[in-house]
């Protein structure tokens, strides 16, 4: 039994994520909109971001929409590739989504590429008019990122 939940998690964890593609589509058009609803609404979300942006904090989603809202409005994306697929953290649900993130300082004209790491992990939604029963989706529950 035990192996079946495993390679029923391997097959899982390979497969390509919606939220991969939702990401992508934050970061390229620059919207803390998106990038919010992809985030948990059960507590705080660490973000840790190094130099240029130099952000280490524990924020709401809500703040979270504010301080991405005040980057993307200063550094526009240049590039955004995801890896479609998690890497999975042993003995914990959900998974680590990696990116490239390359970005432009408006002001100075400053290019800088990063290494984005965002613990995704599957949270209840609540339910819905027309969609039956649960429903479950990947949120973000803490975003880390490192230059490259």
């Amino acid at each position: 039994m035990v192996n079946f939940h495993i390679l029923a998690l391997s097959v899982l964890l390979a497969l390509p994520f919606p939220i991969a593609a939702r990401v992508e589509k934050a970061f390229l058009q620059n919207s803390p909109q998106i990038l919010r609803e992809l985030m948990t609404s059960e507590g705080t979300i660490p973000v840790s971001l190094p130099e240029p942006l130099s952000l280490a904090d524990q924020l709401s989603p809500d703040q979270a929409y504010l301080v991405f809202g005040r980057i993307f409005s200063v550094f526009k994306t240049t590039e955004f590739t995801t890896d479609p697929q998690l890497s999975a953290l042993p003995g914990l649900p959900g998974g680590i989504l990696k990116a490239r993130w390359s970005f432009r300082n408006e002001r100075t004209g400053d290019q800088y590429p990063f290494r984005v790491y965002f613990f995704v992990v599957p949270e209840r939604l609540p339910p819905s008019a027309g969609k039956p029963g649960p429903v479950i989706a990947l949120k973000i529950v803490e975003i880390r990122a490192e230059k490259l």
